[in-house]
């Protein structure tokens, strides 16, 4: 295994796939338990487990939109409009 630090989108998909499984698996045990069907209620978890692995992985954490351009003007030109020199 070579020693590299992994990239953050490889970390996110690590982290993803994790919490995803285990908040998935977390309500499954729980409506197997509540529906008395434990292989349907794994089966719900596994699936709810994945989804969330694959909407947590493609979250756009950490990624900042560059600023949209002001059509008005700038939000410092507007505190520019009062006179600076003294009367």
């Amino acid at each position: 295994m070579a020693d590299r630090e992994p990239s953050p989108q490889e970390m996110r998909t690590r982290l993803g796939l994790g919490a995803g499984l285990a908040v998935g698996m977390g309500i499954g045990v729980a409506l197997g338990v509540s529906l008395d069907n434990w292989i349907l209620g794994i089966s719900i978890g596994v699936i709810i487990g994945l989804s969330l692995s694959v909407a947590i992985g493609q979250a756009p954490w950490g990624r900042r939109r560059a600023p949209a351009d002001d059509p008005v003007g700038d939000a410092d030109d507007r505190t520019e409009s009062e006179d600076p020199t003294p009367r």
